[in-house]
C-alpha cells in the first residue's frame, strides 16, 4: 500500500490511477473499525465524562476521514483559509474533547489523558505524523499508571490499553500513507486497485526472504546476554517458587527458539499445524502465571515475572508486534516499584534491584530481536519448503 509516488518530486503528494478502490481511505476506515471501536466500548464500559468524551473522539474520527476522502482526490490546497475550512469539523470535536476535561469532576485523569492523546488529529499539519503522534503515545503511560493506581479495576485498565492500541494504530496509518506529511493527489485522479490492497497488508503474520542463520543467532543472542543474566539474578535471591518459575521462563525461551527454527525453514503452515508449534510455549507460560500465586511472601517477583512473560506470545501479534511487546515492558514498573519500596534499606536490596533490571532488559532484548526481524509479524520463510512433521 505505498502511496507516495517516487516519479514525483514532490513528498506529499501521490498519483492514484483511473479507478478502484483508494487505499488511503480503506486503510483509514480500517483504522476506525480495528482500534477506535474498542477504545468507545471502553470508554463505554467507565461511562460518565469518558463516555461524553468517547463521543466526541468518534466526531473526531468521522470529520478527518471526511477531510481525507478529499484530500486523496484533489491536489494540494494552498489557501490557508480553505485548509481550515477543511479541518473545521476536527477542530469543533477536539474543542468539545477539551471542554469536558476541563469540566470534569469524577474522572479527570481519565479525561486528561485522552484531551492529550487526541491532539495527535494535529498531524495533518506536521512535516513527520509518525514522530508527532509518537509524543501524543509516550505520555499516554504517564496518566495510565496513575489512573490505575486509583482505579485498579479491569474496565480502567482496558481504557488506558485501547487508547495506546488506538494511538499506535493511527500511527501505523500515517507511517504506511502519510510518511512525510499530508499525502494529496498530485494528478487529481480517482484512486486505483492496481496497488496493493492494505488488507493483504493485515494478515496475521508474513512470509519473505529470511537469513536463515542471522535470525537463529540473533535469538541465541537475547539468550545468552539477556535470559542467563535474569535466571542468575533470580536464582541469587534464593527463593525456592522464584527458581522453580524461572525454569519455566527459560523452558518458555527454550520452545520459543525451537519454534523459531521452523519459522525459518518453512512457508506458514496451516492454524491448526501452527497451534500444534506454539504448544510448548503455551505450555511453558500457564506454568509462569500458575507459578505467580505459589508463595505469597515472593508475590511481587512472582507477580512481575507473571505479567511480562506474555510478551512471548508477540509471534500472533499482527502488524506490530513490538508495540505489543513494549506494553508488556511498560507495565513492569507497576510490581517493579513495588519491590524496591518493599526491599529499600535492606542488605539485600541490590539483588532484588538487579532482578527488576534483568527481567526489563530481557524483555527490551527480545523486543530488539523482534524489531529487527520480524517488525510487521511473524516472518516466515518463502524460499522454503512446507512444514512437515517429523
Amino acid at each position: 500500500g505505498e502511496v507516495v509516488d517516487e516519479e514525483d518530486d514532490t513528498p506529499c503528494t501521490a498519483d492514484f490511477a483511473d479507478s478502484g478502490l483508494n487505499p488511503v481511505v480503506v486503510g483509514y476506515e480500517a483504522l476506525i473499525q480495528h482500534q477506535l471501536v474498542p477504545f468507545l466500548a471502553a470508554a463505554t464500559e467507565i461511562g460518565g465524562e469518558v463516555q461524553l468524551q468517547a463521543a466526541h473522539v468518534a466526531q473526531a474520527f468521522g470529520a478527518q476521514h471526511a477531510m481525507l476522502v478529499q484530500v486523496s482526490v484533489m491536489p494540494r490546497v494552498e489557501d490557508e483559509g480553505e485548509m481550515m475550512a477543511m479541518l473545521q469539523g476536527t477542530t469543533e470535536a477536539l474543542a468539545c474533547i477539551d471542554q469536558l476535561n476541563e469540566e470534569a469532576d469524577t474522572f479527570r485523569k481519565h479525561t486528561a489523558m485522552v484531551a492529550g492523546a487526541m491532539t495527535a488529529f494535529g498531524w495533518v499539519t506536521s512535516p513527520d505524523p509518525r514522530q508527532y503522534i509518537g509524543d501524543m503515545l509516550n505520555a499516554v503511560p504517564v496518566y495510565g499508571r496513575q489512573i490505575l493506581g486509583e482505579y485498579p479495576q479491569e474496565a480502567h485498565q482496558g481504557l488506558v490499553q485501547s487508547l495506546k492500541f488506538l494511538l499506535r494504530g493511527l500511527q501505523d496509518y500515517v507511517s504506511t500513507h502519510h510518511p512525510h506529511g499530508l499525502t494529496w493527489n498530485s494528478k487529481n485522479v480517482v484512486p486505483s486497485d492496481r496497488r496493493r490492497s492494505p488488507h493483504k497488508q493485515q494478515a496475521r503474520d508474513t512470509e519473505g526472504k529470511v537469513d536463515v542463520r542471522e535470525m537463529l543467532h540473533a535469538f541465541d543472542a537475547i539468550v545468552i546476554s539477556k535470559v542467563v543474566p535474569f535466571v542468575e539474578a533470580a536464582y541469587a535471591l534464593d527463593k525456592e517458587s522464584l527458581m522453580l518459575q524461572t525454569d519455566c521462563v527459560q523452558r518458555a525461551f527454550k520452545a520459543q527458539r525451537d519454534f523459531m527454527q521452523v519459522v525459518a525453514a518453512c512457508k506458514r503452515p496451516t492454524d491448526q499445524v501452527l497451534t500444534t508449534l506454539l504448544a510448548d510455549t503455551s505450555e511453558a507460560l500457564v506454568e509462569v502465571e500458575e507459578m505467580s500465586d505459589s508463595s505469597p511472601e515472593d508475590r511481587l517477583h512472582l507477580a512481575l515475572v507473571a505479567s511480562g512473560m506474555p510478551a512471548l506470545a508477540w509471534v500472533s501479534v499482527p502488524m506490530n508486534p513490538t508495540g505489543y511487546v513494549s506494553d508488556m515492558i511498560n507495565a513492569i514498573p507497576v510490581f517493579g516499584s513495588k519491590i524496591q519500596l518493599e526491599v529499600a534499606g535492606r542488605e539485600d536490596e541490590a539483588l532484588h534491584v538487579a532482578f527488576v533490571q534483568a527481567f526489563r532488559d530481557m524483555l527490551r532484548g527480545l523486543n530488539d530481536f523482534v524489531r529487527q526481524h520480524h517488525a510487521k509479524g511473524l516472518t516466515w520463510n518463502m524460499d522454503a519448503p512446507e512444514y512437515r512433521a517429523e
